[in-house]
């Protein structure tokens, strides 16, 4: 599982790819590491769902930190990797912040109207469990929020990442 702090290109050759990783390589440290100086968290994990897919999706937050939210890491880590050179073309230009943990290739499990409704029931009980019992909680097994960077930094990741493929370039340092 990950989140994506930035895509930088998709549908790329692999020496397409590997041009691209060979101009912001030496940047790469100061990118991957950038969760040590430019701290955020994500608050009040949720189950979310389309069509295609289903996450644990999260609020950036504000509060101890600042003002410093996620959206605005995202865009520092953008602007980090523009002035390398490299042309940013991602497929998705919304900001978002989830994890991606199934996505549905086929419909048979949620072929008939009861399958349906007892998806969305159970995706309800467990955002209401979420709600009540992680959003709140400042220790124990489970905490609603996540210090981005905190045990480990951003990976640069390349090749064809979807569904856990590519392989990692660098990982930065957690604080």
């Amino acid at each position: 599982m990950h989140m994506t702090a930035l895509e930088i290109a998709f549908s790329r050759t692999h020496e397409e790819i590997t041009t691209l990783g060979d101009l912001f390589r030496p940047h790469l440290p100061s990118i991957v590491s950038m969760t040590c100086t430019h701290r955020c968290r994500l608050i009040r994990p949720i189950i979310s769902y389309d069509v295609s897919a289903f996450a644990l999706s999260f609020i950036p937050a504000t509060g101890t930190e600042g003002s410093y939210t996620y959206h605005h890491l995202r865009r520092d880590v953008f602007d980090a990797v523009k002035k390398t050179g490299v042309e940013i073309e991602s497929r998705y230009q919304v900001p978002s912040a989830h994890i991606t943990l199934g996505r549905f290739l086929v419909q048979e499990d949620h072929a008939t109207s009861a399958d349906r409704e007892r998806w969305i029931r159970t995706v309800e009980e467990v955002n209401r469990w979420l709600e009540t019992e992680v959003w709140k909680a400042e220790d124990g097994q489970f905490v609603g929020e996540w210090k981005v960077g905190q045990e480990k930094g951003l990976e640069a990741r390349c090749g064809t990442l979807w569904y856990g493929g590519g392989r990692t370039l660098l990982a930065g340092e957690g604080y």
